[in-house]
């Protein structure tokens, strides 16, 4: 990659550290260094005397894959470890190895290669798909795991020859033996670190390495989320929720605008809105004289006075996400809500100068009829009618793909025509209507994601060779006819009693739980209009 000039970079003499990792994001820089987990990796592993810590993106353009500290290749690594934060990386994952001249499978490397490992959300979701590419598997949260790991790599004399001695580590999944596995997790979020002197590239707000959000400092107010959506997987794996206190998060505010001189705090967390003290850490944000950024907040939490705060903070646009379109479909998916609460969050917003709203919508939901995709349309209207403009309503509308460790792991991806139809429902319905934009992903790459949420390993083989061809839509018919894979043995329905490619994760989850979740969501579903 390209020289990038940043802020708060750590660069270490190679010769003065027992072991170089690579941290990889399998996709862009801008990607990759708008959330926390890059920061909070880089911080963690930097922290660390006896540890050199790099990163390295998939370049934008045609450029060479090197490290951004010191532009060296993944082979010049003694541990090259991946985030998987969205299974669509996984063909990025290969690349980089490809690129590299790092053998692909397991079994095929020395050790005079790498230790390839990997973590995040989809690497706790389900390993499978990866497994025979993967040397081992962080099965939970980076600060519980990754000391003792980097001890342990550190102990052996050759690692990649003798990965099963990591097997009794917890929170370590070992393809090689299978191992069950329990997530592990911090229990006091005001124990977990949150470095203060982040990465900020000094770069144009134009340029393809700035962040989403611009340059900003990130704060990780909460940690997961208990309210049980039954298609989010955020919500099952992460659980339970944690807060960060207030006055943990004024303290790092304290630091962080020293360290990190940046005009903009982003305040991340799945069950961010449930945060006992929101409105009151906006409120310590604006009074230093602060940008906020929040990602997405749910209806209910939206109140007179945080609203003002956002708007003193300088934030235009709020996403909201009833991913339901009426209150029987969020019954369906555990996450009710009637459209009053929605269309008077959207009002409050409005009123204090948030002109644009961001709608989360899903489609080919359990029990879902043409009326209910309608429906996405009508609340959308009502909400514009309260006054938005021109283009200033966008809909993001997807289709369900059904992720392990939720109660909707057993349900069928809906078929690619009756998405498609759908698609062309709601874009008919506001056809004429220049207030709203719309966007969806391809419903060729959803069923594709939804095969790498549920796959096994016979998977990987396809993701392989998808990979080899270019990773386009023909790469992977191309790679599905050749490994004589079908799509749909893996997101078709299943029964509650099958044995499912990730039982061997336990995230801490009682079983029974999700099959009586599940139960009432087709109760619910079958349920008399």
């Amino acid at each position: 990659m390209p020289f990038i000039p940043e802020l708060n970079v750590i660069k270490k003499d190679w010769r003065n550290v027992d072991l170089k990792v690579a941290l990889c994001f399998p996709n862009v820089y801008r990607s990759g260094m708008t959330g926390m987990t890059m920061r909070l990796l880089y911080a963690l592993l930097n922290a660390r005397d006896d540890v050199a810590c790099e990163r390295l993106f998939i370049p934008p353009r045609n450029e060479p894959q090197r490290s951004l500290e010191s532009n060296r290749p993944l082979k010049d690594f003694d541990v090259v470890a991946f985030t998987l934060q969205y299974e669509q990386d996984y063909v990025n994952v290969m690349r980089m190895l490809l690129e590299s001249g790092v053998p692909l499978r397991r079994e095929h490397r020395t050790q005079e290669d790498p230790l390839i490992i990997a973590g995040g959300p989809c690497a706790t979701e389900n390993p499978e798909p990866l497994a025979d590419y993967i040397d081992l598997f962080a099965i939970g949260e980076g600060e519980v795991i990754l000391d003792p790991l980097i001890d342990r790599i550190k102990e052996s004399d050759e690692p990649t020859k003798h990965v099963e001695d990591f097997a009794d580590l917890k929170g370590v999944y070992v393809p090689a033996v299978s191992n069950s596995v329990n997530r592990v997790w911090i229990k006091d979020l005001n124990e977990a670190p949150c470095p203060v002197a982040q990465q900020v590239p000094l770069v144009d707000q134009r340029s393809p390495y700035m962040p989403i959000f611009g340059k900003t400092f990130v704060i990780e107010a909460v940690r997961g989320c208990n309210r049980c959506c039954r298609f989010c997987l955020i919500g099952y794996i992460g659980r339970p929720k944690r807060e960060r206190s207030l006055a943990k998060i004024d303290e790092i505010l304290d630091e962080g605008i020293r360290y990190t001189p940046v005009k903009k705090v982003s305040l991340i967390g799945t069950g961010l809105s449930d945060h006992s003290k929101l409105e009151e850490i906006c409120e310590s944000i604006v009074s230093r004289g602060l940008e906020i950024s929040i990602p997405s907040i749910r209806p209910e939490a939206v109140t007179e006075r945080l609203a003002k705060l956002l708007a003193k903070g300088k934030q235009r646009r709020i996403s909201l996400a009833p991913d339901g379109s009426t209150p029987r479909m969020r019954n369906i998916i555990n996450k009710p809500m009637d459209d009053e609460q929605i269309v008077e969050a959207a009002r409050t917003l409005l009123q204090h100068g948030v002109k644009r709203l961001k709608l989360y919508f899903v489609i080919g939901l359990p029990g879902e009829t043409r009326e209910d995709v309608e429906a996405i349309a009508k609340l959308s209207k009502r909400i514009a009618d309260l006054g938005y403009g021109l283009q200033s309503v966008h809909l993001s509308v997807n289709p369900l793909i059904p992720k392990p460790h939720t109660p909707f792991q057993w349900e069928a991806f809906a078929p690619i025509p009756y998405i498609r139809k759908c698609i062309r429902l709601l874009k008919a319905q506001l056809k004429e209507d220049r207030r709203f934009r719309i966007s969806h992903l391809d419903p060729r790459h959803a069923q594709i994601q939804a095969f790498l949420s549920l796959g096994d390993r016979e998977v990987g083989r396809v993701v392989e060779l998808a990979t080899r061809y270019g990773g386009g839509l023909g790469a992977w018919r191309r790679a599905l006819k050749e490994c004589n894979v079908s799509l749909e043995k893996y997101t078709r329905r299943k029964e509650v009693s099958e044995v499912l490619s990730w039982d061997h994760i336990h995230t801490g989850l009682n079983r029974r739980f999700l099959i009586e979740e599940n139960k009432h969501a087709r109760r619910e579903a079958t349920a008399q209009r």
